[in-house]
């Protein structure tokens, strides 16, 4: 009988006694980053770079597993379909993971419900680019060239709802401008288009334009965020021209909402570590990328007020994204 209730008694410590020393040894095996695009896009590129900086600080390798397709939804029901313990997470630029509920109504999940933001990670601004022979050099100049050209305005864009698009239609709707939208598929077509004439102006990364702003052929008159990019300070900051105005491709890790506490504060801890590390951002800096570690709150807060100016803009522009 004695040892029968110590048999009882070991077991219910160890129930007990486990998760804890779990979550202290975490990670104790490989954690999976699933990208909702194929290889090479922005959301790619950081979750790599991250698999090695992150990887190296946790002592486990991560992997990137790309699930495209669906507008996002393969990979976010991959992600919620494996436990919620830390190891899978998901990795994506919040305009689309803010976008998918309001386009799609009938998702198999609820973003807002069962996944919860980690951290926000990285920044890609986009930069508003012109033909050099318009004669505009900011954006009170462009604004006052497109009023005088009304209708005879080409932008181009990376496709109908990117953050491209949508930082035009906002511009376009806020200075009340009259422009014809062309989309391509991706700023390998869009920018190229500029270049050649097609068309007038382009939202684009850095890396994208600055090869052909020293030649000369486009010219950056502004960047679509509140404050100006570390990456080009001196470029104005269109957002203090128009207030709220932000559409930058901002780099999330997303968890299931009821991932442990300690696994999201450990993740957090090592990506403040890296932030204070100069090489992180020298590494992404040339790929137009600005490092920049979020916390579970904030990044939160983030989310909300996107989705807000999201909302605001589709309402104000009746924007028809399918």
């Amino acid at each position: 009988m004695f040892k029968k209730m110590m048999c009882v008694m070991v077991i219910s410590l160890t129930a007990v006694i486990w998760p804890t020393f779990a979550q202290n040894n975490y990670p104790n095996q490989p954690i999976k980053f699933i990208v909702p695009y194929s290889p090479g896009g922005l959301p790619d590129t950081v979750a790599r770079q991250l698999s090695i900086s992150l990887g190296q600080r946790l002592g486990q390798s991560i992997i990137v597993d790309n699930r495209p397709g669906g507008g996002g939804v393969i990979a976010a029901q991959t992600v919620k379909s494996a436990p919620a313990d830390g190891y899978t997470f998901l990795v994506t630029d919040t305009i689309s993971f803010n976008m998918s509920p309001i386009t799609n109504t009938n998702l198999p999940y609820n973003p807002k419900k069962d996944f919860t933001p980690i951290a926000l990670v990285a920044r890609a601004p986009n930069f508003l680019a012109i033909l050099p022979n318009i004669p505009a050099n900011n954006i009170d100049e462009f604004a006052t060239y497109v009023k005088a050209h009304p209708g005879q305005i080409n932008y181009g864009s990376s496709g109908i709802g990117t953050p491209h698009h949508l930082a035009m239609e906002a511009l376009k709707s806020a200075l009340n401008l009259d422009m014809t939208h062309v989309p391509f598929k991706g700023t390998s077509q869009s920018v190229p288009a500029l270049v050649g004439g097609q068309v007038q102006a382009v939202y684009a990364a850095l890396p994208s334009l600055s090869g052909f702003v020293k030649t000369n052929q486009v010219k950056i008159i502004g960047v679509a965020s509140l404050q100006p990019s570390k990456l080009a300070p001196t470029v104005p900051a269109i957002g203090q021209k128009i207030p709220g105005y932000e559409y930058v491709h901002v780099i999330g890790l997303f968890g299931l909402s009821n991932i442990p506490a300690d696994v999201i504060k450990k993740i957090n801890t090592e990506l403040e570590a890296l932030a204070n590390i100069p090489t992180t951002q020298e590494t992404l800096s040339p790929m137009g990328i600005e490092f920049n570690v979020v916390g579970p709150v904030a990044a939160q807060k983030h989310l909300v007020d996107e989705t807000a100016r999201l909302e605001k803009l589709l309402k104000d522009t009746k924007l028809q994204l399918q």
